[in-house]
Protein backbone atom coordinates (compact mmCIF):
# COMPACT_ATOMS: atom_id res chain seq x y z
CA UNK A 1 0.00 0.00 0.00
CA UNK A 2 1.11 3.58 -0.61
CA UNK A 3 0.15 6.67 1.33
CA UNK A 4 0.89 10.34 0.90
CA UNK A 5 1.65 12.23 4.09
CA UNK A 6 0.25 15.65 4.97
CA UNK A 7 3.55 17.10 3.69
CA UNK A 8 3.34 15.30 0.35
CA UNK A 9 5.81 12.50 1.09
CA UNK A 10 5.01 9.23 -0.67
CA UNK A 11 5.53 6.25 1.63
CA UNK A 12 5.14 2.68 0.41
CA UNK A 13 4.41 0.14 3.15
CA UNK A 14 4.88 -3.57 2.52
CA UNK A 15 2.56 -5.18 5.07
CA UNK A 16 3.88 -8.70 4.51
CA UNK A 17 7.52 -7.77 5.11
CA UNK A 18 6.62 -4.81 7.34
CA UNK A 19 9.03 -2.42 5.60
CA UNK A 20 8.71 1.25 4.62
CA UNK A 21 10.08 2.71 1.38
CA UNK A 22 10.53 6.38 0.45
CA UNK A 23 12.20 7.53 -2.78
CA UNK A 24 13.17 3.88 -3.50
CA UNK A 25 15.05 3.64 -0.22
CA UNK A 26 14.19 1.60 2.84
CA UNK A 27 13.32 3.71 5.87
CA UNK A 28 13.95 2.16 9.25
CA UNK A 29 10.84 1.21 11.21
CA UNK A 30 10.05 1.64 14.86
CA UNK A 31 10.63 -1.98 15.89
CA UNK A 32 14.13 -2.01 14.37
CA UNK A 33 15.04 1.19 16.22
CA UNK A 34 13.74 -0.09 19.54
CA UNK A 35 15.61 -3.35 19.01
CA UNK A 36 18.87 -1.43 19.48
CA UNK A 37 18.22 -1.48 23.23
CA UNK A 38 19.56 -5.03 23.14
CA UNK A 39 22.09 -6.29 20.62
CA UNK A 40 20.44 -9.10 18.59
CA UNK A 41 23.81 -10.82 18.14
CA UNK A 42 24.54 -10.64 21.86
CA UNK A 43 21.09 -11.94 22.75
CA UNK A 44 21.45 -14.84 20.30
CA UNK A 45 24.86 -15.63 21.79
CA UNK A 46 23.35 -15.72 25.28
CA UNK A 47 20.58 -18.07 24.15
CA UNK A 48 22.97 -20.40 22.33
CA UNK A 49 25.34 -20.36 25.29
CA UNK A 50 22.48 -21.34 27.61
CA UNK A 51 21.35 -24.14 25.26
CA UNK A 52 24.88 -25.52 25.04
CA UNK A 53 25.23 -25.43 28.81
CA UNK A 54 21.97 -27.38 29.20
CA UNK A 55 23.09 -29.93 26.60
CA UNK A 56 26.40 -30.45 28.41
CA UNK A 57 24.60 -30.93 31.72
CA UNK A 58 22.30 -33.55 30.15
CA UNK A 59 25.34 -35.31 28.70
CA UNK A 60 26.92 -35.29 32.16
CA UNK A 61 23.81 -37.04 33.43
CA UNK A 62 24.33 -39.77 30.78
CA UNK A 63 21.34 -38.81 28.64
CA UNK A 64 21.94 -40.13 25.08
CA UNK A 65 22.95 -37.40 22.65
CA UNK A 66 20.18 -38.31 20.18
CA UNK A 67 17.61 -37.83 22.95
CA UNK A 68 19.24 -34.52 23.91
CA UNK A 69 18.99 -33.34 20.31
CA UNK A 70 15.30 -34.24 20.16
CA UNK A 71 14.64 -32.40 23.43
CA UNK A 72 16.38 -29.26 22.14
CA UNK A 73 14.58 -29.36 18.76
CA UNK A 74 11.19 -29.89 20.40
CA UNK A 75 11.84 -27.04 22.84
CA UNK A 76 12.80 -24.66 20.00
CA UNK A 77 9.73 -25.68 17.97
CA UNK A 78 7.39 -25.18 20.93
CA UNK A 79 8.97 -21.81 21.75
CA UNK A 80 8.47 -20.64 18.15
CA UNK A 81 4.83 -21.80 18.17
CA UNK A 82 4.22 -19.97 21.43
CA UNK A 83 5.83 -16.80 20.08
CA UNK A 84 3.77 -16.95 16.88
CA UNK A 85 0.59 -17.46 18.92
CA UNK A 86 1.34 -14.44 21.10
CA UNK A 87 1.99 -12.25 18.03
CA UNK A 88 -1.21 -13.47 16.40
CA UNK A 89 -3.28 -12.64 19.49
CA UNK A 90 -1.90 -9.11 19.55
CA UNK A 91 -2.55 -8.64 15.83
CA UNK A 92 -6.13 -9.92 16.10
CA UNK A 93 -6.90 -7.70 19.11
CA UNK A 94 -5.66 -4.66 17.20
CA UNK A 95 -7.79 -5.59 14.19
CA UNK A 96 -11.01 -6.06 16.20
CA UNK A 97 -10.44 -2.77 18.03
CA UNK A 98 -9.97 -0.94 14.73
CA UNK A 99 -13.07 -2.47 13.12
CA UNK A 100 -15.19 -1.67 16.18
CA UNK A 101 -14.01 1.94 16.28
CA UNK A 102 -14.68 2.43 12.57
CA UNK A 103 -18.17 0.96 12.88
CA UNK A 104 -17.42 -1.89 10.49
CA UNK A 105 -19.48 -5.06 10.54
CA UNK A 106 -17.77 -8.10 12.03
CA UNK A 107 -18.43 -11.31 13.94
CA UNK A 108 -17.20 -11.32 17.54
CA UNK A 109 -13.91 -13.17 18.07
CA UNK A 110 -14.18 -16.89 18.74
CA UNK A 111 -10.88 -17.05 20.62
CA UNK A 112 -11.66 -16.41 24.32
CA UNK A 113 -8.33 -14.63 24.92
CA UNK A 114 -8.83 -12.28 21.97
CA UNK A 115 -12.42 -11.62 23.02
CA UNK A 116 -11.36 -10.87 26.60
CA UNK A 117 -8.73 -8.37 25.44
CA UNK A 118 -11.18 -6.80 23.01
CA UNK A 119 -13.82 -6.40 25.73
CA UNK A 120 -11.25 -4.74 27.99
CA UNK A 121 -10.42 -2.26 25.25
CA UNK A 122 -14.08 -1.34 24.78
CA UNK A 123 -14.36 -0.84 28.53
CA UNK A 124 -11.35 1.53 28.48
CA UNK A 125 -12.69 3.46 25.48
CA UNK A 126 -16.16 3.96 26.93
CA UNK A 127 -14.81 4.89 30.35
CA UNK A 128 -12.89 7.85 28.91
CA UNK A 129 -15.62 8.75 26.37
CA UNK A 130 -13.14 8.93 23.54
CA UNK A 131 -13.79 9.58 19.86
CA UNK A 132 -11.64 8.17 17.08
CA UNK A 133 -9.54 10.66 15.14
CA UNK A 134 -7.16 8.34 13.28
CA UNK A 135 -6.14 4.68 13.34
CA UNK A 136 -3.22 2.65 11.96
CA UNK A 137 -1.65 5.87 10.70
CA UNK A 138 1.64 5.54 8.86
CA UNK A 139 4.13 8.18 9.97
CA UNK A 140 7.27 9.50 8.33
CA UNK A 141 9.81 11.70 10.06
CA UNK A 142 12.40 13.82 8.26
CA UNK A 143 14.83 12.48 10.87
CA UNK A 144 14.79 9.23 8.92
CA UNK A 145 12.30 6.80 10.39
CA UNK A 146 8.77 5.51 9.90
CA UNK A 147 6.15 3.88 12.07
CA UNK A 148 2.48 2.94 12.22
CA UNK A 149 0.72 4.22 15.32
CA UNK A 150 -2.36 2.48 16.66
CA UNK A 151 -4.79 5.26 17.51
CA UNK A 152 -5.28 8.98 17.89
CA UNK A 153 -8.44 10.00 19.77
CA UNK A 154 -10.09 13.06 21.26
CA UNK A 155 -11.56 13.26 24.75
CA UNK A 156 -14.59 15.38 25.81
CA UNK A 157 -12.28 18.33 26.56
CA UNK A 158 -10.82 18.29 23.06
CA UNK A 159 -7.45 16.85 24.09
CA UNK A 160 -5.69 14.78 21.46
CA UNK A 161 -4.62 11.35 22.77
CA UNK A 162 -1.95 9.16 21.19
CA UNK A 163 -2.80 5.57 22.16
CA UNK A 164 -0.66 2.48 21.80
CA UNK A 165 -2.34 -0.89 22.45
CA UNK A 166 -0.37 -3.71 24.07
CA UNK A 167 -1.26 -7.26 25.11
CA UNK A 168 2.03 -7.82 26.93
CA UNK A 169 2.58 -8.88 30.54
CA UNK A 170 3.82 -5.42 31.49
CA UNK A 171 4.74 -1.93 30.34
CA UNK A 172 8.42 -1.56 29.57
CA UNK A 173 10.85 1.26 28.79
CA UNK A 174 11.01 0.52 25.05
CA UNK A 175 7.26 1.19 24.88
CA UNK A 176 7.82 4.61 26.43
CA UNK A 177 10.49 5.36 23.83
CA UNK A 178 8.08 4.16 21.14
CA UNK A 179 5.25 6.56 21.97
CA UNK A 180 7.73 9.44 22.20
CA UNK A 181 8.94 8.57 18.68
CA UNK A 182 5.34 8.43 17.45
CA UNK A 183 4.55 11.77 19.06
CA UNK A 184 7.52 13.45 17.40
CA UNK A 185 6.72 12.07 13.93
CA UNK A 186 2.98 12.72 14.24
CA UNK A 187 3.45 16.37 15.24
CA UNK A 188 6.06 16.91 12.50
CA UNK A 189 3.83 15.35 9.86
CA UNK A 190 0.44 16.79 10.78
CA UNK A 191 1.24 20.01 12.62
CA UNK A 192 -1.17 18.89 15.36
CA UNK A 193 -0.24 18.82 19.04
CA UNK A 194 -0.55 15.58 20.99
CA UNK A 195 -1.80 16.45 24.49
CA UNK A 196 -1.64 13.01 26.09
CA UNK A 197 0.13 9.73 25.45
CA UNK A 198 -1.35 6.48 26.71
CA UNK A 199 -0.19 2.89 26.65
CA UNK A 200 -3.28 0.71 27.04
CA UNK A 201 -2.35 -2.78 28.19
CA UNK A 202 -4.93 -5.50 27.68
CA UNK A 203 -3.76 -8.53 29.72
CA UNK A 204 -4.33 -11.98 28.28
CA UNK A 205 -5.32 -13.28 31.72
CA UNK A 206 -8.25 -12.27 33.95
CA UNK A 207 -6.70 -8.96 35.03
CA UNK A 208 -8.40 -5.70 34.05
CA UNK A 209 -6.97 -3.28 31.49
CA UNK A 210 -4.15 -0.95 32.47
CA UNK A 211 -4.20 2.55 30.97
CA UNK A 212 -0.84 4.19 31.69
CA UNK A 213 -0.58 7.92 31.06
CA UNK A 214 2.94 8.46 29.72
CA UNK A 215 4.24 11.93 30.48
CA UNK A 216 6.38 13.59 27.84
CA UNK A 217 10.00 13.78 28.96
CA UNK A 218 12.91 15.16 26.96
CA UNK A 219 15.10 12.36 28.32
CA UNK A 220 12.83 9.71 26.82
CA UNK A 221 12.81 11.44 23.43
CA UNK A 222 16.61 11.80 23.54
CA UNK A 223 16.84 8.07 24.31
CA UNK A 224 14.69 7.23 21.29
CA UNK A 225 16.73 9.49 19.02
CA UNK A 226 19.88 7.94 20.47
CA UNK A 227 18.64 4.51 19.40
CA UNK A 228 17.95 5.94 15.94
CA UNK A 229 21.54 7.23 15.87
CA UNK A 230 22.76 3.75 16.87
CA UNK A 231 20.94 2.33 13.84
CA UNK A 232 22.47 4.92 11.50
CA UNK A 233 25.91 4.25 13.01
CA UNK A 234 25.47 0.52 12.38
CA UNK A 235 24.52 1.16 8.74
CA UNK A 236 27.60 3.36 8.32
CA UNK A 237 29.85 0.73 9.90
CA UNK A 238 28.42 -2.03 7.70
CA UNK A 239 29.01 0.09 4.60
CA UNK A 240 32.60 0.77 5.67
CA UNK A 241 33.16 -2.95 6.22
CA UNK A 242 31.69 -3.73 2.79
CA UNK A 243 34.03 -1.25 1.09
CA UNK A 244 37.01 -2.50 3.09
CA UNK A 245 36.30 -6.10 2.07
CA UNK A 246 36.01 -5.06 -1.58
CA UNK A 247 39.42 -3.35 -1.45
CA UNK A 248 40.95 -6.35 0.31
CA UNK A 249 39.73 -8.76 -2.39
CA UNK A 250 41.26 -6.61 -5.14
CA UNK A 251 44.74 -6.82 -3.61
Amino acid sequence: MQIVTEQGKKIEFNQEKHVYIHNNEYIVGMSTILGKLASPMLENWKINNMVNAIKKEMERQDIPIDKIQNIVLNAKTNAKKQGDSILNIGSMVHKFCEMWLKGEKFTDPSDPVVKSCFDKFKKFWKKHKLKLAESEKILYSERGYCGTLDLVATDPKGNLWLIDIKTSKGIFINMVHQVHGYKLAYEEQTGKKINKMYIVRLPKDNADFEARHILYKKEHLKAFLGLLSCHKSELLFNEQVRKYNQLTRRK
